[in-house]
């Protein structure tokens, strides 16, 4: 128990150290901080061999999750269904998709392996329009031996969060919306209720 807690108190520790700094409450600066700081926190977890799936877990809720609006990407999801759910369902719904996310940034951080060297360039193409924004990334990890892309859709509130996540051919918030879409269609918005609510 003890050794959990040094180990989350040295992710949180971390999500302070690289916390924005002043004049950097950009899109772009913010999608490069977070991601550089999960993955300096997922490192370090792999240096000190602690890198089981309850540790990255802990470091997606304390590093990556603070900085996603489930709300409204769980609103684009619902388009206009999600006015005819009553509170209550509102937030049974918000539940069910903040557990989802964080168990598929889990799959995707246990993913990566020996991170000795991280280097990651915003890549042309990215965009900012009124309040919203799409950050794109090119994430070259151990010299370029292992690279992925991933387009950050952002929105600004008090500050800019992320709502989506866009790897080569999977958008995680259009995933989620089809998956709806497919069960409302088989068994009707009543259904789908039923199936977040027992989950």
């Amino acid at each position: 128990m003890l050794k959990r807690l040094v180990i989350i108190l040295t992710i949180v520790y971390m999500n302070l150290a690289f916390a924005e700094r002043p004049n950097e409450n950009t899109p772009h600066s913010v999608a490069v901080n977070v991601m550089e700081g999960a993955l300096l926190s997922l490192k370090t977890l792999q240096e000190q061999n602690e890198n089981s799936l309850i540790n990255i877990e802990s470091l997606v809720l304390n590093k990556l999750m603070p900085n996603v609006d489930i709300d409204f990407a769980t609103k684009i999801m619902l388009r206009d269904r999600w006015n005819d759910l009553s509170p209550k369902q509102q937030t049974m719904f918000i539940d069910y998709i903040t557990r989802s996310i964080v168990q598929d940034y889990v799959g995707l951080l246990n993913s990566y392996e020996n991170l000795d060297d991280l280097n990651i360039q915003i890549e042309d193409g990215s965009t900012i329009n009124g309040n919203k924004a799409s950050v794109k990334l090119h994430i070259a990890i151990n010299k370029n031996n292992y690279q992925s892309f991933i387009t950050l859709k952002m929105v600004k509130l008090d500050r800019w969060y992320i709502y989506d996540a866009v790897f080569p051919g999977i958008s995680i918030l259009m995933h989620y919306q089809k998956s709806f879409d497919s069960i409302i269609k088989r068994k009707g918005m009543d259904g789908l209720i039923a199936i977040v609510n027992n989950n």
